[in-house]
């Protein structure tokens, strides 16, 4: 694969993909304008993407592989599989700095709506527009997977354990107890939980 093209310090357009796979170019002027970062965030989230990714192209077992690394006790393949798929917003079985860093955008920068949009696109695997019981329970099992045994500050968690946590959970979206969670129940519930959204502000803040 031919070597990636490095962003310069002027305007000139400069392509973020691999030429093998690249159909249109993209300048820096470009991912600017897409995105809520400036050109100093965009060359230095480059910087960091080219260094794990060299190919400017992340494959899923290329995506789970890096996360591997920051879970070295857990089993991310289906948590890296749930978050890749929202990565690789055109389906092309990989993602580029492109989609990466637009990601990026919305989860430090973007409006609350945007946010929670993306959380719930997150948990709604089956890319229906609802959430069940077995979907959070689903999300759930990945994260406690993914954080592996070491994390837990009293023991395991158990099936049961789960099973009872994310039926909890659901329970308290499910308002009009329809058995499914659309948009719209969950951004009620996150709105009205001060802690939540105490927690989603912390990551507007989050420093590059």
């Amino acid at each position: 694969m031919k070597r990636l093209q490095h962003y310069s310090n002027d305007d000139d357009p400069i392509s973020i993909f691999p030429s093998e796979i690249r159909k249109v170019p993209k300048s820096l002027e470009d991912v600017v304008r897409t995105t809520k970062f400036n050109k100093s965030e965009i060359r230095l989230l480059y910087k960091g993407f080219k260094q794990e990714c060299p190919s400017g192209a992340v494959t899923e077992r290329e995506f789970q592989s890096i996360y591997s690394h920051f879970f070295p006790h857990g089993d991310c393949q289906h948590y890296t599989r749930f978050l890749f798929r929202l990565l690789d917003r055109r389906k092309r079985t990989y993602f580029t700095f492109e989609d990466y860093v637009q990601t990026l955008s919305v989860l430090i920068r973007g409006t609350i709506k945007e946010k929670l949009q993306w959380i719930f696109r997150f948990y709604d695997i089956s890319d229906d527009g609802k959430l069940t019981k077995q979907t959070f329970e689903t999300i759930l099992r990945s994260l406690y997977n993914l954080l592996g045994p070491n994390s837990y500050i009293h023991q395991p968690v158990t099936e049961d354990t789960l099973a009872k946590h994310s039926a909890m959970l659901f329970e308290k979206l499910d308002f009009q107890h329809a058995g499914t969670i659309n948009f719209e129940d969950f951004e009620k519930y996150c709105l009205c939980n001060e802690q939540l959204m105490h927690s989603i502000n912390i990551l507007s803040s989050t420093a590059i």
